[in-house]
């Protein structure tokens, strides 16, 4: 009963773990459904030591699954898996009786143990997924362990020595298999940038911490000026709001054809970008050059093969020039006014007049930016339908995307092509971990506008704000607004140099475990080759020096023997019996209490045997030791019966 109740506390913190880990796959509803039946199975097991009928668990199930059903819709084919895969563990728990009922519970847990992994990546979350793992082994251990058994220390080191190379080997070595079956999409909340863009949004961005991706440099960070990641292209503008045009979303993107090198200089890096559901991913300039898991698309964008659900890691190399203008219907796309915003569009055509050159044009608005009262603010005032000529000539407060819009529709009132580029500016420097950490904070918004063929960049708040893009978004903010930034635990220096440590710890873990691909796998391979008689000469002297130490405890062994010869002769002989024998019990007893339970003919042997092995263990009698060695091997087959006999019993 105690080992009963042990296995059903170990299960119900299990589910409720899962619970908690597969919280993404849920929505409020769906987890106080399953929070109450483990809640209810808590309480069977606590008050009434019972548990619910099968009927009434058929139907409980039943309720549930219709409800779970209904909302497949919204919910998912994914997410609707998961569910219903934690509803079968519960329920199985809910009426289990029996602990061979068990058996498959345990199973099903180790499935929900590898679907944790399908919505986490983070390290701190796989080490408790492997607790939980443990767990799990650990009921498994009970449910089967006979009677009185413990878990020694000893065997639990030994057989972990012996499955850690294994797992290593496996791990570095085992070729990469593509996947028998593909994960349905999941309809699941995406962060980072949107396809549209309009004021506000990228406000709301910043105000997030969490990451966005990290960099490694292959030849050391560059200037925090040149850190424009450029991720999206907003070309549309109805007035108000920014969107991608239609021709540059999804599937639409075509790959471009990596040329040769370019004569320019390049910047090579590699990126790990977090999960967000979207294909749009982050590049600095003109990339030309990439790993096969994305594609550089037109105008120097990077999309990932498949929308990015888990960490992915991946290598650029870019020119550092803007990119190309890819022709005349590209530039009339990015002329086109919409209706409203009059007093903008005519300030644009004075500039013009005023300003024929481009160069000119670009300056006078920055001069105009830096020389009229425009302030930068998290916080700007809200805007109507004509919201560029609200800005420009009445709040003059705004963000970065009220500046990058504004500039974008002055420049095509010039008839100077212009557009809005979404992305991130920046990133923190870690120098002794050699990467650079990129936030949801480092949101922004720029402008690129074409002249002499290419995509030359603008950003307007550099003229407001040019601590933003030198220093960081907190040295441009007021101290008022930068306490929207950051909540109370990260103004506690040791919680925060805790946050960094583990934020370095999950980089390590993101770059040699969950980074290790086909590419560093084959370059391992071809570094074995390279170094296979080396390698072979260190195997062959670790294998003899092994064969060696283990030669020499078996000599020691045999030349002092600590047990009299009839003791080990029958331990030897009879050891798959005696694994049930407890450590206090003399062996001569366990083997009568044996005989008392088998057949005449087996009882007759055993009784013979304890007859010989205490004449030849008590009054060292050489007949009797020779009788024993005669017993044993005339009745080897009997003997191997009685073992499966007592392993069964």
């Amino acid at each position: 009963m105690l080992k009963q109740k042990r296995l059903m506390v170990v299960w119900l913190g299990l589910q409720l773990a899962f619970l908690l880990l597969l919280q993404e796959a849920f929505t409020l509803w769906v987890s106080l459904i399953f929070a109450a039946l483990l809640l209810t199975r808590f309480a069977t097991l606590v008050y009434a030591n019972t548990s619910l009928s099968l009927k009434a668990v058929n139907v409980i199930g039943a309720c549930v699954a219709v409800a779970l059903l209904f909302n497949l819709k919204q919910a998912g084919v994914l997410n609707f898996m998961l569910q219903i895969l934690l509803l079968a563990a519960v329920l199985r728990l809910l009426a289990l009786r029996q602990l061979f009922e068990a058996r498959q519970l345990v199973w099903v847990h180790y499935f929900l143990i590898g679907c944790c992994f399908i919505l986490h990546q983070n390290m701190l979350v796989a080490l408790v997924i492997i607790t939980a793992l443990f767990a799990n082994m650990y009921s498994h251990y009970l449910l089967f362990a006979p009677a009185g058994s413990n878990l020694k220390p000893a065997n639990i080191a030994r057989a972990t020595l012996i499955i850690l190379p294994l797992w290593l080997a496996m791990f570095l070595l085992f070729p990469r298999l593509p996947p028998f079956w593909q994960i349905p999409t999941a309809k699941v909340a995406s962060t980072g940038l949107s396809d549209t863009l309009d004021p506000g949004s990228i406000e709301q961005l910043v105000q997030d911490d969490s990451l966005a991706f990290r960099v490694e440099f292959e030849n050391g960070v560059p200037e925090r000026q040149l850190l424009y990641w450029r991720a999206r292209l907003y070309e549309d503008f109805d007035g108000r709001r920014w969107q991608e045009n239609p021709l540059r979303s999804g599937s639409n993107y075509r790959n471009v054809h990596q040329g040769a090198t370019p004569a320019e200089a390049t910047l090579d890096y590699r990126i790990i970008a977090e999960a967000s559901q979207q294909r749009s991913l982050f590049a600095l300039a003109n990339p030309w050059q990439s790993s096969a898991n994305v594609n550089i698309a037109p105008s120097g964008l990077v999309l990932a093969t498949k929308p990015v659900s888990q960490r992915t890691s991946y290598q650029l190399s870019s020119q550092l020039q803007p990119v190309a203008v890819l022709s005349e219907q590209e530039q009339q796309l990015n002329l086109r006014l919409p209706a409203g915003n009059e007093q903008t569009l005519a300030f644009g055509r004075q500039l013009k007049a005023q300003h024929p050159q481009v160069p000119a044009l670009i300056d006078a608005i920055a001069s105009h930016f830096r020389q009229q009262p425009y302030f930068y603010s998290l916080t700007p005032p809200l805007l109507g339908a004509n919201s560029v000529d609200q800005f420009l000539f009445d709040s003059r407060t705004g963000f970065c995307s009220h500046y990058a819009s504004a500039t974008a529709l002055l420049l095509r009132a010039a008839g100077i092509p212009a557009r809005v580029v979404g992305g991130y500016q920046g990133g923190d420097w870690h120098p002794e971990q050699g990467y650079l950490a990129v936030r949801q904070r480092e949101a922004h918004a720029w402008v690129e506008y074409a002249d002499q063929g290419r995509w030359q960049q603008f950003d307007p708040t550099a003229a407001v704000a040019p601590q933003r893009i030198l220093s960081s978004l907190d040295d441009a903010l007021s101290a008022e607004q930068r306490q929207l930034l950051t909540s109370p635990w990260q103004r506690n220096a040791l919680l925060n140099n805790l946050r960094q440590q583990l934020m370095h710890l999950d980089y390590y873990w993101s770059v040699w475990v969950l980074g290790f691909n086909d590419d560093n796998q084959r370059d391992l391979w071809q570094q074995v080759r390279q170094n296979l008689q080396r390698f072979a000469y260190g195997l062959a002297f670790i294998t003899v020096l092994a064969l060696l130490v283990v030669a020499l405890l078996w000599w020691r062994r045999r030349e002092r023997p600590t047990q009299p010869q009839a003791y080990r002769l029958l331990s030897k002989t009879l050891s798959a019996m005696l694994r049930h024998k407890p450590a206090h019990q003399p062996l001569s007893a366990f083997l009568r209490m044996l005989a008392e339970q088998q057949q005449n003919e087996q009882r007759q042997l055993l009784l013979a045997l304890i007859t010989s092995y205490e004449l030849a263990l008590f009054n060292d009698d050489a007949a009797a030791l020779s009788a024993l060695k005669q017993q044993l091997k005339q009745h080897r087959n009997t003997l191997r019966r009685l073992h499966f006999s007592a392993q069964n019993t």
